[in-house]
């Protein structure tokens, strides 16, 4: 597990997206990332980020002080 910290007031999205696809791993978030689409204006690069998104974010409660990342969520789901 690697922690990434961004720059202050800096677009942290971009930061936790573009790690995780060049390290092949995951974004454990509840941000959907709809203004981050929004800015590629690339129609196909659009579609690619949000399956890619689809299949590598791992959305997380907490129950008390407990952490709980989504249980359905499925490794594998895609490329990368």
């Amino acid at each position: 597990v690697e922690v990434v910290v961004r720059v202050w007031q800096d677009y942290d999205d971009s930061y936790a997206i573009r790690y995780a696809q060049r390290a092949g791993g995951y974004v454990v978030t509840n941000d959907l990332y709809r203004d981050h689409l929004v800015k590629i204006e690339d129609r196909g690069r659009r579609d690619e980020t949000k399956r890619w998104l689809k299949s590598h974010c791992i959305s997380y409660t907490f129950v008390g002080e407990e952490f709980l990342p989504n249980p359905d969520f499925r490794f594998g789901g895609g490329d990368g």
